[in-house]
């Protein structure tokens, strides 16, 4: 199993990243999480076709983590694709897809690929995936919101997309090899963050830990990119296997 980002800010994006956004492969299965910036282009610089996307996984309906869902789908339409795509979110994340894709109207142009929107609010998603296992549960934040577990043999991937830390986790959050947690500040706003339902960089490392991950990637990140080394400290300072995210790296599970 491979995961890759595709963009790794929070909701003001620099002119490093995009928004947050992530692709989990395995053979010939493919799974994008969440849908920003420019996603056709943000896939195949990371090796991976759209055309080929297995799933679609909403973690929650804010803007940052859905806008770019219309252009996914129509530019898939104009590339061809005739396999129905599904779309996984929980029932309110689903609701707002679905009127921002008919703005667009995208469900009525002649000859779209069917869409097959399913709402998974918890617990395994049922559908096929080749060798993967995906399955979500809900995480605290200002809007209903899915953590997502993927695991394929004994190889087990979490992301903790939007959210405060220190919640009540459930079992299939922990013993991850791989953990993508946001990050949205220091130590010093910490307050701040949590009202506004996300975590620090230390509080994903608090998680981590308790979580016994065996690696964090930091995600979710501010847009002052001068912040990102005091943010590590602090992460590392409690979860030494701790990282800043690399865009299109491709992290072996």
């Amino acid at each position: 199993m491979h995961i890759h980002l595709l963009g790794y800010t929070g909701s003001i994006q620099h002119q490093e990243a995009g928004n947050v956004s992530l692709a989990v492969t395995d053979g010939n299965t493919s799974i994008l999480i969440d849908v920003s910036g420019a996603p056709v282009m943000a896939l195949k610089q990371s090796g991976i076709d759209a055309r080929d996307l297995s799933l679609v996984m909403l973690t929650h309906s804010h803007i940052d983590h859905i806008y770019a869902l219309p252009s996914l789908l129509h530019q898939l339409w104009l590339l061809g694709r005739t396999d129905a795509l599904v779309i996984v979110g929980n029932g309110s994340t689903l609701s707002k897809a679905k009127e921002l894709c008919a703005v667009f109207a995208l469900e009525h142009k002649s000859g779209m690929f069917p869409l097959v929107w399913e709402v998974l609010e918890e617990g395994p998603y049922l559908g096929p995936l080749g060798r993967l296992r995906l399955s979500v549960f809900p995480v605290p934040h200002g809007v209903p919101t899915l953590g997502v577990s993927v695991v394929t043999g004994d190889s087990k991937f979490v992301y903790l997309a939007d959210c405060t830390a220190d919640f009540a986790y459930p079992a299939l959050a922990y013993d991850a090899a791989l953990l993508i947690h946001e990050a949205g500040g220091t130590k010093e706003e910490e307050s701040v963050l949590t009202g506004k339902g996300h975590s620090s960089a230390r509080q994903a490392a608090m998680d981590a830990r308790t979580l016994r991950s065996g690696r964090l990637v930091l995600c979710h990140l501010p847009p002052d990119p001068s912040l990102y080394q005091k943010m590590l400290d602090e992460a590392k300072s409690v979860f030494e296997r701790t990282e800043l995210p690399v865009l299109h790296e491709t992290y072996e599970v």
